[in-house]
């Protein structure tokens, strides 16, 4: 699966070969990419089984709402026997609970809404880029905690896909850890756009309230040229997702020349990083912690 080809070259593949040799002479044939894709995450997972490898994988795969993050998350998690994905969405109705509404009134609402909680509270361009900033800020704090402490500081592999990722938001020193693999998705076509929220109501989100999406799709395109330019400044990959089998391809093209780096480190040292620290804090006030 982690070469990227469909699933029934695939089949084809596995059921007409005997041996190693013969699926990597025919995935040669299929391509290169393909070939090197297939040894690098055995490589990896040997790696991994051996105890040698202490580096995870986790991609953050951002963008704005029917762009296509979950499905690419998904398919990346598929392909790399990633069996966690966090998703942002669930994540943040989950906070909702723990935050007080009374001081983050901007979290309680859409992020095309939180405008109404910054400057002077009118619905202008700036204040709507305003509140994306004001309700990314608590999201990315978020995210980076589960980042850094459970990629990075347990070596768990995880896929981790929201909306809210603001690259200037996080800490550098998780932001350029080799484990951490962040990538933002655009999307050109607004008439794409519309469609992926129509079929959104087909398959997954069955109750039907994606609709509401439309009239904001305006101001999800400011959001997502603030992104994008986020991304742009601190060397981010940005993706164009019109195509998705070309933007999986493009984005695993990204994720396994990392692994090809994680197989040459095999470990470092997280030293640097604010939010370890504080969870080593943390950490000691459990007598049984051994770490």
């Amino acid at each position: 699966m982690s070469t990227g080809l469909k699933l029934k070259e695939i089949s084809e593949i596995l059921c007409s070969s005997e041996t190693d040799e013969e699926v990597e002479k025919k995935l040669k044939g299929k391509g290169e990419k393909y070939l090197r894709r297939y040894q690098l995450i055995k490589i990896y997972k040997e790696m991994v089984s051996s105890g040698e490898m202490k580096l995870s994988i986790v991609p953050i795969i951002a963008a704005l709402p029917c762009v296509g993050k979950t499905t690419i998350s998904r398919e990346i998690a598929t392909a790399l026997g990633i069996g966690n994905v966090m998703g942002g969405d669930a994540i943040r109705a989950s906070y909702r609970e723990l935050i007080d509404e009374n001081e983050h009134p901007e979290f309680f609402c859409s992020i095309y809404g939180a405008w109404q909680f910054v400057g002077d509270k009118k619905e202008t361009e700036e204040n709507i880029i305003k509140g994306f900033y004001a309700q990314a800020k608590i999201m990315n704090d978020l995210m980076e905690r589960i980042v850094a402490d459970r990629g990075v500081r347990d070596g768990e592999s995880m896929v981790v896909e929201y909306l809210h990722f603001l690259p200037s938001q996080y800490d550098p020193n998780v932001l350029n850890h080799p484990s951490v693999i962040p990538i933002v998705l655009r999307l050109e076509s607004m008439d794409e756009w519309k469609r992926r929220i129509d079929e959104r109501d087909r398959t997954s989100h069955l109750k039907g309230n994606s609709q509401r999406l439309i009239p904001a799709l305006e101001k999800y395109k400011k959001m997502q040229e603030v992104q994008c330019e986020d991304a742009k400044k601190i060397g981010v990959p940005i993706i164009t997702s019109d195509n998705m089998d070309e933007a999986l391809d493009k984005v695993l093209d990204i994720i396994f020349d990392r692994i090809e780096k994680l197989i040459e480190l095999k470990d470092v040292k997280e030293e640097s990083i604010e939010k370890l620290k504080k969870v080593e804090k943390e950490r000691a006030l459990n007598p049984d912690e051994k770490r």
